[in-house]
């Protein structure tokens, strides 16, 4: 059985105005994974940290903030490794982006430092290759290579685009969130729990279905879990200067729980990044109005 397949039948068990109406709000989404550390990837491959590729006259961002100190090298995504699981084809076909963070004095929890993150698209990748990270950033700020793998997946679209379909009753609407979360919240016990007993070496039956597996706070496009203010609204604030304005344009370009233990974040404390940005500017592939949000557990 497939994610929507399975979501369907976890939609059926509930009682709602219009059924199929519902069923067909599910949208799909990419949930990815990272896989193990790597001393040597495909300097094109998708990936946390190692050295990323950039064009020859490329200049290693700076955070003027904290003394000119140059941000830690986060990430790099390759659309073209995307693509095929972008059922919505809303992504480019192709190209390089590339996410800086600053680390240093932990301004990257700062929202009101617009440069604490640098985003960059890299739309012909031809020319780019590998360049080293400078000497002068920290061992601690240098993410190890490891790579990304992607799979689509599907979810009924969170507060608050649930109201955007107008075609339902606000009774359906309203519990479509509640049974999204309830479904998110029950695949990642289900996962804690396995990971849990997996690093104490206990052996716990294995799960009567993959349902747990359908769901990851790893997630591009579709709607991220919020763990604070909904995100799509305070993208909107920073974005127009409003919380409602701009929030139906919202598209979750990426969003994930950095976890520094597994080697892939710059927190060990249930912090939470995305990547925000305007389906417009997506559409024309204007990546440095990103909007990146952090958020805490």
């Amino acid at each position: 059985m497939d994610s929507k397949e399975s979501i369907i039948k976890a939609v059926k068990a509930y009682e709602w105005d219009n059924v199929d109406l519902v069923i067909k709000s599910i949208i799909p989404n990419i949930i990815f994974s990272v896989g193990e550390s790597k001393s040597e990837t495909n300097a094109l491959d998708s990936r946390f940290g190692g050295c990323p590729v950039t064009p020859k006259d490329f200049s290693w961002p700076l955070q003027s903030k904290s003394g000119n100190s140059p941000l830690a090298f986060f990430f790099q995504l390759n659309f073209e490794q995307i693509k095929p699981f972008d059922l919505d084809n809303v992504l480019p076909n192709h190209g390089i982006l590339l996410c800086f963070a600053s680390v240093t004095d932990d301004l990257m929890w700062e929202p009101e430092i617009t440069d604490a993150f640098k985003i960059y698209y890299f739309e012909d990748t031809e020319g780019l290759s590998l360049v080293e990270i400078p000497k002068n950033i920290p061992l601690e700020q240098q993410l190890n290579p490891r790579t990304i793998h992607y799979k689509t997946s599907f979810q009924l679209p969170r507060y608050p685009f649930n109201f955007t379909l107008e075609e339902l009753t606000g009774d359906d609407a309203h519990s479509i969130s509640d049974i999204a979360d309830t479904m998110f919240d029950d695949a990642y016990n289900m996962s804690m729990r396995m990971e849990l007993a997996k690093s104490v070496g206990i052996s716990m039956p294995a799960p009567k279905d993959n349902f747990h597996t359908l769901f990851s706070h790893n997630l591009i496009l579709g709607v991220p879990f919020s763990v604070q203010p909904f995100i799509a609204e305070e993208w909107s604030e920073i974005y127009s200067g409003d919380l409602y304005e701009e929030r139906k344009n919202y598209v979750n370009l990426m969003s994930f729980e950095m976890k520094e233990r597994d080697g892939y974040g710059f927190s060990d404390d249930g912090a939470h990044l995305y990547l925000c940005i305007h389906k417009d500017d997506l559409k024309n592939k204007a990546f440095s109005k990103t909007v990146c949000i952090v958020q805490n557990t």
